[in-house]
């Protein structure tokens, strides 16, 4: 496969910090908000498959895969270990990341995320799955919006929405059934695994992994905080300052703070 299409800014002195998007978001997704951690981490941004430039295979959109990716691409540049930021299932790539691979994580910050697709969770992901195959790109995004954004976004700023619905209908079926598929694999995440310090972030308007989903995934986790947040199920795109105000601060006490037990940083 094709090289993942990066983005790297910041302090090249300071610790790494990898942003990972949400199924369906480019690198680009992140642009309100980066700033807020150049001065303190060295950021890398990245499409994975189907996202923004990145490749578009025919498969590999489980997650196994999402998570290799991000596996080689850190080799590639070197990066012994990193703090992470994840929305939705970019939450879930670091996570899973975390638990594979605890000695090489300093800190995770996932939203709008989950360890297993729940029962109803997988309901939800059919939906847009269906609506793909009959209608295509855009009956998928019109179908998922009431699900991932929140109603104040979309009384406020409708024209975010139109913005991503008109990068929806550029979109190939094949990729887009492959990302659903992915998001809808049974496997669940060993929270046993993860050692390193974990920020739980949830959109109090989320519907579709709803604030006491994340609540249940907090007691899994060992070393975990839980903090509610403006916006849905897309909260730090619709919400960036939450990154500022709520992320930021977490990540700086993280790199003040003596290791977790079992934890090398």
């Amino acid at each position: 496969m094709n090289k993942l299409p990066t983005n790297i800014e910041g302090n090249p002195k300071a610790p790494w910090l990898i942003f990972v998007n949400g199924l369906f978001a480019s690198l680009e997704s992140w642009n309100e908000s980066v700033d807020f951690f150049t001065p303190h981490f060295h950021c890398l941004r990245y499409d994975g498959r189907g996202q923004g430039e990145g490749p578009r295979p025919t498969g590999g959109y489980e997650l196994s895969s999402l998570v290799d990716d991000l596996e080689h691409l850190m080799k590639e540049h070197s990066i012994e270990k990193a703090y992470f930021i994840g929305l939705s299932n970019g939450g879930r790539i670091a996570l899973e990341f975390a638990s594979r691979h605890p000695s090489r994580v300093q800190g995770v910050i996932a939203a709008d995320t989950y360890l297993r697709p729940s029962a109803l969770l997988k309901r939800k992901l059919q939906s847009w799955l269906y609506a793909n195959q009959k209608g295509g790109p855009l009956h998928r995004f019109d179908v998922a919006t009431p699900w991932i954004w929140g109603e104040t976004i979309v009384e406020e700023r409708p024209e975010l929405l139109e913005f991503y619905r008109q990068r929806a209908g550029d979109e190939s079926v094949h990729v887009i059934e492959g990302l659903i598929k992915g998001a809808m694999g049974e496997h669940e995440i060993n929270a046993q695994n993860i050692s390193a310090p974990v920020l739980l972030c949830v959109g109090e308007e989320d519907v579709l992994t709803p604030p006491f989903s994340h609540m249940k995934m907090k007691k899994k986790i060992a070393h975990c905080e839980l903090r509610i947040v403006a916006g849905g199920h897309a909260s730090f795109l619709e919400n960036p300052q939450s990154l500022k105000e709520v992320c930021l601060p977490w990540l700086l006490d993280q790199t003040k703070r003596k290791p977790w037990p079992g934890l090398s940083f």
